[in-house]
């Protein structure tokens, strides 16, 4: 199996804990698209075009929705390829987890309150309306897997808190479980769980 990261590989704060969500042993490699790419190169062209990824040194990598999309268009897979990102793609030789979360939520009853978090304020916006189908009453809120510990959120009356980037871990849904009792899912989980019936 390939993992495709947008950032950088190897992505040691997720390969690892989605293969223990997974619960099986099988052979995979990763490979990280901005890798030998000047950002420059990657840019976001403006906020609706905005995704949020990680480098090898740990620092965030802002990346081009349009440039992923271009990018895995160009790539020929041999395996089955998980790309590890939630934004919407449509490319029928991968995984991906839009369309597996998609219908996750489809096989839910429609709620009255949800809240989606996100790594960047910016995609917020966009992020509302792909979403705006799980809720009466969709919210957005940004906090930054990668740099952020403590949240001021009030998700007391939430009954869906759902973690929207695959940098978000099986503690960050333990963090949000202390300001909700509502449902709190990360696009990790959901993604591991499918893969498991896959394996």
């Amino acid at each position: 199996m390939l993992f495709i990261t947008i950032g950088e590989s190897p992505r040691d704060d997720v390969v690892p804990e989605l293969i223990n969500i997974i619960g099986k042993k099988f052979q995979y490699h990763q490979i990280g698209l901005i890798e030998n790419f000047d950002p420059e190169v990657y840019a976001p062209t403006d906020r609706d075009d905005l995704l949020v990824s990680k480098k090898k040194d740990g620092t965030i990598a802002y990346i081009s929705h349009k440039w992923v999309r271009k990018r895995v268009s160009e790539m020929k897979f041999d395996e089955t390829t998980v790309l590890l990102c939630t934004a919407k793609f449509n490319d029928n030789r991968l995984i991906l987890p839009y369309k597996v979360i998609d219908s996750f939520f489809r096989a839910m009853p429609r709620i009255h309150t949800a809240t989606v978090i996100v790594p960047d304020k910016d995609q917020c916006d966009g992020t509302k309306k792909r979403w705006a189908k799980i809720a009466q009453k969709v919210d957005c809120l940004a906090f930054s897997p990668y740099v952020e510990t403590e949240m001021d959120f009030d998700l007391t009356d939430q009954q869906l808190v759902y973690l929207d980037c695959i940098g978000f871990t099986l503690e960050h849904e333990e963090l949000f479980k202390k300001y909700t009792e509502g449902i709190v899912i990360s696009a990790r989980k959901i993604l591991g769980n499918y893969l498991r019936t896959l394996l």
